[in-house]
């Protein structure tokens, strides 16, 4: 899988959190919690580093974009990665919080679909639960960039033009 695919993927499954939807079993719990309530929170069957998924903070000018599937991250991998599309260029770079900061998928994605309440919460009060599948160390942050047009130059050069 290229690191486009990659990207779009692990794009689908971050945004997947802010979806709302009716069954409170996953992100939706914790999205939807009422002031002065709780939730259970617990690890998912599939928790790990899941090192091929990344927290990308944007901008409201960047999220519909970003939605639309309209953002590349290019690089090489002697390069540091760059977030670019059609008129502007990010340069990319990790962040470490000393927060903890909890992934939790929403309850209708496939690949982490699973019954997040066990079954004495569900004979009592249907208490609702969210399953953790990532502990996330920080996140990717971006900074507008000029773009670097040297080797766009010296591919040019190779083949100059003449009339």
């Amino acid at each position: 899988m290229d690191s486009d695919a990659e990207f779009i993927v692990c794009t689908r499954v971050i945004l997947g959190l802010y979806r709302e939807k009716e069954m409170e079993q996953g992100a939706e719990v914790v999205l939807n919690l009422q002031p002065s309530s709780s939730v259970t929170i617990s690890y998912h069957p599939l928790f790990g580093s899941h090192d091929d998924i990344m927290l990308l903070e944007l901008d409201e000018k960047l999220l519909p974009d970003t939605l639309s599937q309209r953002v590349v991250v290019r690089g090489q991998p002697d390069q540091d990665a760059v977030l670019c599309t059609k008129s502007k260029t990010y340069a990319m770079k990790f962040v470490g919080t000393s927060n903890s900061v909890l992934l939790i998928p929403p309850s209708d994605h496939s690949e982490f679909a699973d019954s997040t309440m066990d079954c004495d919460q569900k004979a009592q009060n249907q208490i609702p639960a969210a399953s953790v599948i990532k502990v996330a160390p920080g996140t990717m942050e971006i900074v507008e960039v000029a773009s670097k047009l040297d080797k766009l130059k010296y591919l040019l050069s190779m083949n100059p033009y003449s009339s």
